[in-house]
């Protein structure tokens, strides 16, 4: 064997070690942020994607994302959004990828937002040109940091955080990360539409109440549209269905009063809108990775800071 067949073996040994250590899926905790400088060799494979969007906005060097055969590529100003349940396979491009980012569930009234352009399935991307643009994501995503210290988080790294449910640093981090949604939507204001007004008529109407037994009949009816007619605006408008945004809004909530409550699983899932608690549960562990009784248990006492 020769050397540089020793040192292909082992570059490739030690990037198999980086997949396999960056892999692990993120707690589902509702918010998970922090800065993240990775070397060449870096890349996250998670097939199935997590429970939570990921935000991740790149600030030097280069990354790419993966689904399927198609990738988008990563540079200075580039803003992805990843919808949960979405593939993850990401990877630096080049010498090193300097970025941050955010595991997050979103406030009810974000899901109106998240109509950005999408560069490969339930992957959203922005590129932010303007200085003023990128100067204030990256003072948003630095303020990120500061408030969680100074509510008193310890973070396991110099730059990871993990933010507890219920806490004034979660709703300050959770400010910050709807301001970086702003700046994405203000600077495509200009070259895109807004939503169709019957595609905001139903989406006020399921965030407003999506425990209630929306079916598309009714809601077609309320948009005055076929139901084909509606399934296909909200698709290409929001980016997913009417019944995944439904489904999506109940386990937010149930996981919102799992974490605040001393409420029974059967309770919270009658009180989100589910008839059945067992479907319930395998609802939850789907989009959140652990059953509702393991989700209430991981909020009350945190377990370690995952990669990004």
């Amino acid at each position: 064997m020769t050397m540089n067949e020793a040192a292909e073996i082992e570059h490739d040994l030690a990037t198999q070690l980086l997949i396999e250590l960056y892999s692990e899926t993120p707690p589902p905790s509702r918010l998970v942020t922090g800065h993240f400088h990775s070397g060449p060799d870096y890349r996250v494979v998670r097939p199935d994607g997590v429970g939570s969007w990921y935000l991740v906005y790149t600030v030097a060097g280069a990354g790419r994302f993966r689904v399927g055969d198609n990738t988008v590529a990563l540079r200075h100003g580039d803003l992805a959004l990843v919808r949960p349940g979405t593939e993850h396979d990401y990877a630096t491009v080049g010498a090193h990828w300097d970025n941050w980012w955010a595991h997050f569930q979103p406030r009810r009234d974000w899901h109106s937002w998240f109509a950005l352009p999408e560069a490969l399935p339930g992957v959203h991307h922005v590129r932010l040109q303007r200085p003023s643009e990128t100067d204030r994501v990256l003072s948003a995503f630095t303020r990120l940091h500061l408030d969680a210290q100074r509510a008193g988080l310890s973070p396991t790294g110099d730059t990871y955080l993990h933010l507890l449910d219920q806490t004034l640093a979660t709703q300050l981090a959770l400010n910050g990360i709807e301001e970086v949604l702003l700046v994405a939507i203000s600077s495509l204001r200009q070259g895109t539409r807004q939503l169709d007004s019957r595609v905001q008529l139903v989406l006020d109407a399921i965030t407003t109440d999506p425990a209630k037994a929306h079916t598309l009949t009714q809601l077609a009816g309320m948009a005055q549209v076929s139901v084909s007619r509606l399934a296909h605006l909200f698709k290409e408008q929001v980016g997913d269905s009417i019944m995944n945004v439904v489904l999506g809004l109940r386990l937010q909530r149930a996981a919102e009063l799992l974490a605040a409550t001393d409420l029974s699983i059967a309770q919270i899932s009658r009180a989100v809108g589910f008839d059945a608690p067992h479907y319930f549960s395998r609802q939850f562990a789907r989009r959140h990775g652990q059953s509702p009784s393991g989700y209430r248990a991981a909020s009350a006492s945190p377990g370690p800071t995952p990669e990004m």
